[in-house]
């Protein structure tokens, strides 16, 4: 067993503007577990674009605020008690359209998308 503590965690953000960051919290380490765990944080107006996970099918869970994902020409908004599953060969694309932060807990397995979080630059600073 393992307890992970809320304010603990690798703090990370993808190469590309306005993106959300992302704590990991659970997994991507050799000799880890077969599942990994994220924070995502996406302030309003931020996303990512169309991505795949690394061979990871992740289930996407909003603790606060929403998400749209958009895959192709099909998008769902996804709020707080929603849970998604994207597929490891889905590509789809994140954004906040809210006014408000959002806050998501994203579970990935087996855990190569957290592997390939974990080598993602820190946060800028400003």
């Amino acid at each position: 067993m393992e307890l992970i503590k809320h304010d603990e965690g690798l703090l990370r953000q993808p190469p590309m503007p306005n993106a959300p960051t992302v704590t990991v919290l659970i997994g991507g380490v050799e000799g880890g577990p077969d599942v990994g765990l994220v924070r995502v944080q996406v302030p309003p107006g931020a996303g990512m674009a169309a991505h795949r996970h690394q061979g990871s099918d992740v289930i996407l869970t909003p603790t606060s605020g929403m998400v749209r994902i958009t895959k192709g020409a099909e998008s769902v908004d996804v709020n707080v008690g929603d849970s998604v599953l994207v597929g490891k060969d889905e590509a789809v694309a994140l954004t906040n359209p809210g006014s408000e932060p959002a806050d998501l807990l994203v579970a990935a397995g087996p855990a190569n998308f957290v592997a390939g979080i974990r080598n993602w630059p820190e946060p800028a600073t400003d």
